[in-house]
């Protein structure tokens, strides 16, 4: 698991590159990995 450092770090960066955009879909390459019903996604 990522420390916080790290985490903050990708937020940051994500929120400069992109910002006030929706995201419209998402790939979940390794569905083990989501905690929810990955049909959430779609």
């Amino acid at each position: 698991m990522p420390e916080l450092p790290e985490v903050e770090t990708i937020k940051n960066t994500l929120k400069n590159m992109i910002g006030g955009r929706t995201i419209k879909s998402v790939d979940v390459l390794r569905a083990k990995t989501v905690e929810n019903d990955i049909q959430y996604f779609f």
